[in-house]
This record gives C-alpha cells, structure tokens and sequence, in this order.
C-alpha cells in the first residue's frame, strides 16, 4: 500500500509476506532474488538520489559542508528479514560527526532555535534566534517517487512470483 503524507511517502507490503517470497525465490531461483532486490534498491534510489540533490544545491556555503555529509550518509537498504522486510532510505546518523547528527533534524524543520550569544550554563539567559530550515527528506521523497516508481517495486513483486508460477508448471 502506497501513500503520501507529512513525513513523505510510505510504501507498506507484508514483511511477512516479502519474506516468504524471498525464501520461495532463493529456494526456486536464486538468480532471482538477486534481480527483484536490485530492481527494488533501483527505484528507492530513485528518492535516495532526490534527497541527495537537493542537500546539495540547497545552502550557503558556510553550511555547504554539512549539507555534503548528510548527502553523503543518506543510503538505501532493501530487506527481507523475517521481522523487519521492505525498502528504507534513511539518512543515519552512525556516520555523522555530533554535530552533524543535531543539524540532521534542524535542518529537516521548517524552522529550528539556536543560540546566538550562549553564555554561561543558564540557557535561559541565552540570546535565540529562529532560522529557516531546508525540508530536504519526506517532500522531496513524495516528489520524486511518483507513481510509477511505486508501480515499478510492485511489478518487480509480480514479475518474480510470475517467474515461480511459470517455471513450476
């Protein structure tokens, strides 16, 4: 099932479902498994690139920099695991500095606070300034992955379990 929100597009089969297909394919053809997972991380690619883009090209050059690591730490990772199956791309903060980890999620908001003057431990006596964020992940996401990408991982699925009905006949 596919759909599109505020956090960007979900797209929601059966993990218990992928993973049953996926011992069927590696039992019947390993070949392909193989080609239905790289059909799948092909057309999350698709979103993984768009997100990559715009971090790029969105940005003064005084935060060019973190912008290139968060580009850098967006991945796709496509599953078949008995718990947790599907497709995710997600930009993961294992490979971030600390303080590149913070600004993962600032800059994802419309807006974020920060200080501008901290001094000393009292925060509240800290100077904060409002700053516009760069939504970079769920609406880009939504914009790049249309339907017919959508349409593509669903026929990849078809395409294997087509490949096992016909080859056991």
């Amino acid at each position: 099932m596919a759909r599109a929100g505020d956090q960007g597009i979900q797209v929601t089969i059966d993990s218990q479902e992928w993973w049953r297909l996926k011992q069927s394919l590696d039992a019947f053809d390993p070949a392909l498994a193989k080609a239905l997972r790289k059909r799948i991380r092909a057309a999350g690619t698709v979103g993984s690139d768009a997100v990559k883009k715009k971090l790029r090209s969105s940005g003064s050059l005084m935060d060019q920099g973190v912008l290139d690591n968060l580009a850098a730490a967006t991945k796709v990772s496509v599953s078949f695991s008995k718990k947790s199956a599907g497709a995710k791309i997600k930009t993961g903060s294992s490979r971030l500095s600390a303080t590149d980890k913070k600004l993962l999620f600032a800059f994802n908001q419309k807006t974020f606070r920060h200080p501008v003057w901290p001094k000393g431990d009292d925060r509240t006596k800290w100077a904060w300034a409002d700053q516009p964020g760069r939504p970079y992940f769920g609406v880009t996401i939504v914009e790049a992955l249309n339907r017919a990408v959508i349409e593509e991982v669903f026929a990849a699925l078809d395409d294997a379990t087509k490949a096992i009905g016909a080859r056991s006949k």
